[in-house]
C-alpha cells in the first residue's frame, strides 16, 4: 500500500511544481507568457513591421507577379533584381499539406518550395522563420527553398512570411508571400515576393502575334523563285550557322518535310546540306497565326509565353539563340498544315551577325527531281585502241595523281575476276570486281535506272535523293567526297530486275583534278 499511496502524491507534487513554473499557482487565473524561440520554433509569429519588403516603384500594381532582389555576392541570383508578371512568364502555383510550391518559366527558369512547420495545422498567415532547406527541412520547423537556372543551395537559412492566403474549399485563390533566403551561410541574402490570385492566373494568357513590322528582313525577288516550294538562306560572314554563305532550295534539288502540332512548326531540308528548323508560338495558341514572334530564345528551352526559334544543321548548332520569326501566310485543314510562308532572323549564342531565312511551302507542290538528261558531247570513253572483250568485263583508266585507280589501267574480265551484280536494287547498281566496289544510284524520282547523262553527282552513301550518287572504292582506299557523272548508255530490266547494262564513269577523289574513269559492260549469264 505504501508504494501505491506515493505515486500520487509524486504526480500531485509535480504539476505543482509545473503550475508554479508557468504561472498558475495562483487563485486569480493564468497569463500566458509570449512563445520562446527555441522553445517553440514551429509556431507563426506576428509578421514584424521592419520586415523585408519590395519596394513599391519596384512591382506592377495589378496582376500577379514575383520580385526577386539578390544582394551583391548571393549565389542563387547573381546579384540581380527581377520582376516577372502573368504577361511575361509562365506561373504555376500549387499547394499540398503544409506546402506551396511555385515554378516559374520565362526568360529565366525558377522553382520556390515553401513548408509550414507542423504545428501551423494548416496554411495560414503570419511569419515563420529559423527554416531550413526544403525538402529536406525537419516537418517540426519548416523550410523554404528557391533555386533555378542551373543554381541550387545544399544548406539554407531563412523566414517565410504569408500575408494572405485565402482557401476557398481547401483550394488556395490568393497569396501574398514573402521570404529570405541565405545559401550555404552566406551574408548576402535572397529576398522574394509573390502576389496571385487565381483570377489572374486563368485569365492570364500570351498576348498573341503582333502584327508585323514594314522594316524586317525580306529576301529580294530576284533571289527567290517566283513558284514552287522554296527556302532560302542568308548568312553573312560570321554567322555560325549559314557558314558565311547563302543556300536555295527547291523542290526539284532538295527533300522539304514539315511537321505540325498544335502551334508549332517543325521544317527539314534534305538537299546539298541537310537542315532542321522549329517554330514554336505563345502559350495559349492552337496553331500558329499571322504575325510577329519576337523576343524568342532557342526552342524547346524558350520563354513559352513568347515562343521560340532554332534553325541548325550540317552538324552545327546554337547552345543560345535570340531572334525572331514571321508568318505571312498560313493555311490549316483540320490541324493538318497545308502551306505556310515564314521568315526569321536568329543570332546564336553571343554573336551579332545574324542568319535570315524565307521559306515558302506548299503541300500541292508536286514537283519532283529531273532525271537523267541526253549526254553531253566530249564525255570520256574508252579510246578507239580498246578492244572490248566478247563478255562481262569492266575497264578502268586511272589518270597519274588519282588516290583511287593510283595512275593504272585494268581490265577486270570473268577471266581474271569474278564479277558480282546486285540486280535486285531500285535504281541502282551495285558491282564487285576484283576487290572494287562501286555503286551508282538514281535519283529517287525514278523507279529504274534509265539511259542518259547523271551529272553533279555526289558519294553514294551520303546523297542528297534529289540528284544521282556514285562512288567506285576498294583495296584499301576509299574518296572522303565524290564528285563526277555517270552515264548508262544502255539498261534492261525483266520484271523489273535488272539484267544487262552499259555504264561509263568519271570520278574525283576529294576535290581533286586527275579522275579515275570507268566502264561497265554486264549481261546476266
Amino acid at each position: 500500500m505504501k508504494s501505491m499511496l506515493t505515486m500520487p502524491l509524486i504526480a500531485a507534487l509535480a504539476l505543482s511544481i509545473l503550475l508554479t513554473a508557468c504561472g498558475g499557482g495562483g487563485g486569480g487565473g493564468s497569463t500566458a507568457t509570449a512563445p520562446s524561440t527555441l522553445a517553440q520554433p514551429s509556431l507563426a509569429y506576428p509578421i514584424p513591421a521592419n520586415l523585408w519588403a519590395a519596394p513599391a516603384t519596384a512591382v506592377p500594381a495589378t496582376g500577379n507577379y514575383v520580385y526577386l532582389q539578390s544582394d551583391a555576392g548571393e549565389y542563387i541570383g547573381a546579384g540581380h533584381n527581377y520582376v516577372y508578371t502573368n504577361t511575361d512568364t509562365l506561373m504555376t502555383l500549387a499547394t499540398h499539406g503544409l506546402a506551396i510550391d511555385m515554378t516559374l518559366k520565362g526568360n529565366e527558369d525558377w522553382t520556390g518550395n515553401f513548408l509550414l512547420p507542423s504545428a501551423a495545422g494548416k496554411l495560414q498567415a503570419g511569419y515563420f522563420k529559423g527554416l531550413t532547406r526544403t525538402p529536406f527541412a525537419d516537418a517540426a520547423v519548416g523550410g523554404v527553398e528557391w533555386s533555378g537556372e542551373g543554381r541550387g543551395c545544399n544548406t539554407i537559412s531563412g523566414w517565410v512570411a504569408i500575408d494572405n492566403i485565402v482557401l476557398t474549399a481547401g483550394v488556395m485563390t490568393a497569396l501574398d508571400l514573402r521570404f529570405e533566403q541565405n545559401c550555404e551561410g552566406s551574408f548576402g541574402a535572397l529576398h522574394g515576393q509573390i502576389h496571385w490570385t487565381r483570377a489572374n492566373a486563368d485569365s492570364a494568357q500570351a498576348p498573341g502575334p503582333s502584327s508585323i513590322p514594314s522594316n524586317l528582313w525580306k529576301a529580294t525577288a530576284v533571289t527567290v523563285p517566283s513558284v514552287g516550294n522554296y527556302l532560302y538562306l542568308e548568312s553573312p560572314q560570321g554567322d555560325y550557322i549559314g557558314n558565311g554563305r547563302s543556300y536555295l532550295y527547291t523542290s526539284s534539288n532538295a527533300a522539304f518535310k514539315t511537321t505540325s502540332f498544335g502551334a508549332h512548326v517543325g521544317v527539314g531540308i534534305a538537299g546539298d546540306q541537310t537542315w532542321s528548323g522549329e517554330f514554336q508560338g505563345m502559350q495559349g495558341q492552337s496553331q500558329l497565326s499571322v504575325g510577329y514572334y519576337p523576343n524568342l530564345r532557342r526552342y524547346p528551352y524558350n520563354n513559352p509565353m513568347f515562343g521560340g526559334l532554332d534553325w541548325s544543321g550540317e552538324y552545327r548548332g546554337c547552345g543560345d539563340v535570340t531572334g525572331w520569326f514571321v508568318v505571312d501566310k498560313i493555311a490549316y485543314s483540320g490541324t493538318t498544315l497545308t502551306s505556310i510562308d515564314l521568315r526569321f532572323e536568329q543570332y546564336c549564342d553571343a554573336s551579332t551577325v545574324p542568319l535570315h531565312g524565307q521559306l515558302h511551302w506548299d503541300a500541292s507542290d508536286t514537283t519532283v527531281a529531273p532525271g537523267p538528261v541526253p549526254p553531253p558531247s566530249g564525255l570520256w570513253a574508252p579510246d578507239a585502241s580498246f578492244v572490248a572483250p566478247p563478255a562481262n568485263y569492266v575497264y578502268l583508266v586511272s589518270d597519274a595523281g588519282d588516290s583511287i585507280g593510283g595512275g593504272a589501267t585494268q581490265l577486270l574480265t570473268p577471266g581474271n575476276a569474278t564479277l558480282d551484280v546486285v540486280t535486285n536494287m531500285t535504281a541502282a547498281l551495285r558491282i564487285n570486281v576484283g576487290g572494287w566496289t562501286g555503286d551508282f544510284l538514281a535519283m529517287n524520282s525514278l523507279s529504274q535506272l534509265q539511259p542518259g547523262y547523271y551529272g553533279g553527282v555526289h558519294n553514294a552513301s551520303f546523297i542528297n535523293g534529289m540528284k544521282a550518287g556514285m562512288e567506285w572504292w576498294g583495296n584499301g582506299r576509299s574518296c572522303g567526297t565524290v564528285t563526277g557523272w555517270f552515264v548508262v548508255d544502255k539498261v534492261t530490266y525483266t520484271l523489273a530486275e535488272l539484267t544487262a547494262i552499259d555504264l561509263r564513269f568519271e570520278q574525283h577523289c576529294d576535290g581533286a583534278g586527275p579522275a579515275l574513269h570507268g566502264a561497265i559492260h554486264w549481261v546476266k549469264p
